[in-house]
């Protein structure tokens, strides 16, 4: 008898899934939001992050800008565009609760000008000034639109056209879910 223990190997954690952003929205969704036509969406993930999340981002320029000068100084070069970066966390881990408790944090410490403001959308929502963060489930995401409110066809306050593509991304999110077999209830 060899009186030695053996350890049964704890199973292998489940990789987290990909999400992909550009699946979450599209031009349609945008156009029917700002009044404007946008080129197909530019998906850019950095995928599987050391935290465990898998981060996909997804940009779509306005198409009247496709022929305007580049400025070095703006974001994207000056160019009009809508941006969604949509995380995926492990399942158990508090990483969507923490992605929104950055923003808190960041505004705390200067990084960003605003002070966040709660939206009810999601399990929770922020608006920080210049795009909103939304966590549902283990998925949490930033969308932003950096188009000038007098460039789009229609003017509104501050945040709204972000919380009308947020509600079109929590949806597909939703029909994602089901589709998987394991739906979370949209708030």
């Amino acid at each position: 008898m060899s009186g030695m223990l053996t350890a049964t190997p704890a199973p292998a954690s489940e990789p987290t899934p990909e999400i992909d952003a550009c699946a979450l929205l599209d031009a349609r969704a945008i156009r029917d939001v700002l009044g404007l036509s946008v080129e197909k969406g530019d998906r850019r993930d950095s995928g599987l992050e050391s935290n465990g999340a898998y981060s996909s981002s997804c940009v779509w320029l306005l198409s009247a800008d496709r022929a305007r000068p580049a400025d070095p100084g703006a974001p994207l070069g000056g160019k009009r565009f809508v941006i969604l970066n949509a995380l995926r966390w492990p399942q158990g881990s508090d990483g969507a609760r923490t992605y929104l408790q950055a923003f808190r944090e960041a505004s705390e410490s200067g990084v960003i000008e605003s002070k966040p403001i709660a939206r009810p959308l999601g399990d929770e929502a922020l608006w920080w000034g210049d795009g909103l963060a939304v966590r549902r489930g283990a998925v949490s995401f930033g969308v932003s639109v950096f188009v000038p409110p007098a460039a789009a066809a229609t003017a509104s306050p501050a945040g709204e056209r972000e919380e009308r593509l947020a509600k079109v991304i929590l949806a597909r999110l939703a029909a994602q879910d089901v589709a998987r077999g394991g739906a979370i209830p949209a708030r």
